[in-house]
């Protein structure tokens, strides 16, 4: 009798459909304009295939015929800012229907959540997720700013992903690595599809974009991520289209929380580079609160409230101190043309810390209007240089201008001209004496704009 009721079980599951042998639920991974990965793992080595389309009728199709657990396929030449339907299918086992939007044009408004800090308590955790998911209109993306578990482990990923399946089948997640998460990069490798070289990358959503950064590979002077950065904020800044930079990454260059103490690397090395091209929003974890700091025109947020143990102790606030709380929490970002408006919310949905932010322009790039973005120029000659530059630039009004010469590091180095001049173009020159060789920034300032060339002084 019992062998019976057994058989009759295993026949209903069957006849189900069947996700009894899918370990981790179909979830979305690297969202881009046109594309995205979907991401599932399966008890045994199977084949896998991904049926996806405007309706639950699909209709488009990628497989993979090689058998694994782990199954990665990607869905290319998406419309942009369309919802699509999907399924994942290995053998016999096929998903539940799931809906994805890909990402809103240039001059749609949109959201994100940031959260992060998510181990070793899965029902704070799950408390956290569970009013995320309350959120309506719905996040574009999340972005996590690390410590999604404790050691990395098999066990605690399962658990991850677990609490957030629901979330994950929908919402792509852009994951920063932790001090926690890099105790195994086997899994973090095996479990995320990022871009770029998958510690640290960008990627754009509607008219901003996004920097992800690696706390635990060098980020100094020099540095290959250093250099990167420079790049990426140098091509934000000559595209028009970016309205806004966000940068995010696990450990704060400020806070208060006794729990751990502000990274000051970050803020020798990276703070300047992001004051010099206009970041005015960022999001940290490690520390287990929620901390809201504002330095040199930068909101920096830690969001590490996603449920490790809540770090309750503070030290005396600081100059930079906007508010801070130990509670679990996650950040609300509404993107609507010019106008950035972030919020913190408590699992209970009480918004803990609020506030508006308006950044007008593209980077250092920053101009009012088209007319003003085709006749503010900037051009440094010759460069690379070995000894005298000439800066030439045009004005589209006469207007309070300032030239300055910046090293990466954010030191002013020189000042070349700083008065009110005249409509018209005009020319200065920059003798560089004994500045040593190296990477420079010549920026050129107005009240309506800003322009950056990058320089390279070679002797």
């Amino acid at each position: 009798m019992r062998t019976l009721f057994g058989t009759m079980v295993l026949l209903f599951a069957l006849a189900l459909g069947v996700q009894a042998a899918l370990v981790k639920q179909p979830y979305l991974q690297n969202l881009m304009d046109t594309s995205i990965v979907v991401r599932w793992e399966t008890q045994t080595a199977q084949t896998g295939r991904v049926q996806y389309g405007l309706t639950t009728a699909y209709g488009l199709e990628v497989n993979h015929s090689n058998s694994t657990t782990q199954h990665e396929l990607r869905l290319p030449t998406l419309l942009r800012d369309t919802l699509y339907h999907y399924r994942a299918i290995s053998g016999s086992d096929t998903s539940a229907d799931a809906a994805f939007h890909t990402p809103v044009a240039v001059n749609r408004p949109f959201r994100f959540i940031a959260y992060g800090d998510n181990r070793s308590d899965s029902a704070a955790h799950q408390s956290v997720v569970d009013r995320m998911a309350l959120v309506n209109p719905a996040p574009g993306f999340m972005v996590n700013v690390g410590d999604l578990t404790a050691t990395g482990a098999t066990s605690e990923y399962q658990t991850f992903f677990n609490v957030e399946r629901g979330l994950l089948r929908r919402i792509t997640m852009f994951p920063s690595l932790g001090n926690h998460d890099i105790a195994n990069l086997g899994n973090w490798n095996t479990l995320f599809a990022l871009p770029g070289n998958e510690r640290w990358y960008s990627f754009r959503y509607g008219n901003s974009t996004f920097h992800c950064l690696d706390n635990y590979s060098p980020d100094t002077l020099g540095t290959p991520q250093y250099t990167w950065l420079v790049n990426e904020l140098l091509a934000d800044s000559a595209d028009p289209g970016v309205r806004h930079i966000f940068v995010f990454w696990h450990e704060p260059p400020y806070t208060t929380n006794a729990g751990h103490s502000s990274n000051l690397r970050i803020r020798q090395y990276i703070d300047p580079l992001m004051e010099r091209f206009r970041v005015r929003l960022t999001f940290q974890g490690h520390v287990h609160a929620y901390e809201h700091s504002y330095a040199n025109g930068i909101h920096y947020i830690t969001t590490g409230g996603g449920g490790a143990p809540l770090a309750t102790v503070w030290n005396a606030p600081q100059p930079w101190t906007v508010y801070r709380e130990a509670t679990y929490e996650f950040v609300l970002v509404d993107v609507r043309g010019d106008t950035v408006y972030s919020r913190g919310i408590k699992p209970s949905g009480a918004v803990i810390d609020s506030f508006r932010l308006i950044a007008p322009g593209s980077g250092v790039a920053e101009a009012k209007g088209s007319a003003l973005q085709l006749s503010l120029a900037l051009k440094a000659v010759p460069n690379p240089f070995s000894k005298q530059l000439r800066v030439s630039f045009s004005l589209p009004r006469s207007e309070r201008t300032r030239i300055t010469v910046y090293s990466v590091s954010g030191k002013r180095v020189a000042t070349l001209k700083e008065e009110t001049l005249r409509a018209g173009e005009h020319e200065v020159f920059w003798d560089s004496g004994s500045t040593p060789n190296g990477f420079y920034f010549c920026i050129l300032s107005t009240p309506e704009g800003s322009r950056v060339v990058p320089l390279t002084l070679l002797r």
